[in-house]
């Protein structure tokens, strides 16, 4: 029976689905016919008239006015003054020449060398020096006096690996 209801709630929400898609395409059709009226298949109606009478018509568009404008005048007909704008005033300095920000190289001689060369053999080695931050190659101290407090035994790495190791092999789980 619950079947049956659910069933029956789908079916009805599918036909008001369908419903209100219908009804917009119905309301869509009718705006978009009322904005571009349907035309028919023919062609527009050519204009009346041969070609030369388009040209004439055309040539008498494009000659100038033939009665010349008459100068704007005031109210009482006096002409108008003729205002000229005042010429801007800027702070600006155009006149400066431009220069380059660039500086020149300075000039040096190729054959001699710019610093002290220094041979190889004078130059430390990494292979020669101890690293003070490599834990893993610490040797914890010999007697229990020389051992380290138990603090930065938990701060180093190496140890903290090494602790874990051994407690994972003595306390076993299985």
């Amino acid at each position: 029976m619950a079947e049956l209801k659910a069933l029956a709630w789908i079916l009805i929400g599918l036909a008001v689905f369908i419903w209100r898609m219908v009804q917009k395409a119905r309301t869509t059709t009718a705006r978009e016919q009322r904005e571009r009226p349907r035309t028919t298949g023919r062609p527009a109606a050519l204009p009346a008239g041969s070609f030369d009478e388009l040209l004439k018509q055309f040539q008498t568009q494009n000659q100038p006015a033939a009665r010349p404008v008459p100068p704007a005048t005031t109210m009482g007909g006096r002409p108008l003054p003729a205002e000229a704008a005042p010429r801007p005033r800027s702070l600006e300095k155009t006149e400066a020449p431009a220069r380059s920000l660039e500086r020149s190289a300075a000039p040096h001689l190729l054959e001699a060398p710019r610093r002290a060369v220094r041979r190889a053999a004078t130059l430390p080695r990494a292979a020669n020096q101890p690293n003070p931050d490599d834990y893993w190659s610490r040797q914890p101290g010999a007697t229990p006096e020389a051992r380290p407090p138990l603090g930065e035994l938990l701060r180093n790495p190496g140890t903290l690996r090494t602790a874990f190791l051994l407690g994972e092999i003595l306390q076993r789980r299985f």
